[in-house]
């Protein structure tokens, strides 16, 4: 059965406001991205890697990624990428999955704002708002789209794509 769920208030408020702090801020890196899962109808955004191809891709992914995979359970990070929508750049993604095999989804929303994530449930849509400091957590199966704001002018979000003891074959 696939499942999801979200935490608020995720990390404690020091760490939470680092983390936010460090990708918010003027200086971060940022890269451009004009497509998302393959896609080529989707819009422009702009993505930073921590972690990807089994390798640390940033000097602030032992600071700040470590302790969120660590407190997700996961035993083995897929990717780990920071994702800025433009409200004005980017509506919404198409519908999509991260990865073809089984794995854990995690979105830590960095800003709030209206948009958000939807995810596609057995025929069924559910929006999760965008909201600084939650995590949701999902089945890496599930389709699921991302939603930008119509009030705010940019949604941040820490993307993770992992393994968890539950996802190895028995």
């Amino acid at each position: 059965m696939l499942t999801f769920q979200t935490h608020t208030n995720f990390l404690p408020s020091d760490a939470f406001k680092d983390i936010k702090s460090a990708i918010l801020g003027g200086e971060f890196p940022w890269r451009r991205r004009d497509t998302m899962a393959n896609d080529k109808d989707d819009q422009i955004y702009f993505s930073y890697g921590f972690y990807n191809e089994m390798s640390s891709l940033s000097e602030l992914y032992d600071i700040f990624i470590i302790p969120v995979l660590k407190k997700l359970n996961a035993v083995a990070p897929i990717q780990v990428r920071a994702n800025m929508f433009i409200s004005k750049l980017f509506d919404k993604s198409s519908w999509h999955i991260d990865y073809p095999f089984k794995c854990k989804t995690a979105i830590l929303y960095l800003n709030d704002c209206d948009g958000g994530t939807e995810l596609q449930i057995n025929n069924k849509v559910t929006f999760i708002k965008a909201e600084a400091n939650k995590m949701l957590i999902f089945d890496t199966a599930i389709l699921h789209r991302a939603i930008t704001s119509k009030k705010q002018p940019i949604r941040y979000i820490i993307n993770f794509n992992y393994f968890t003891e539950g996802d190895q074959d028995k």
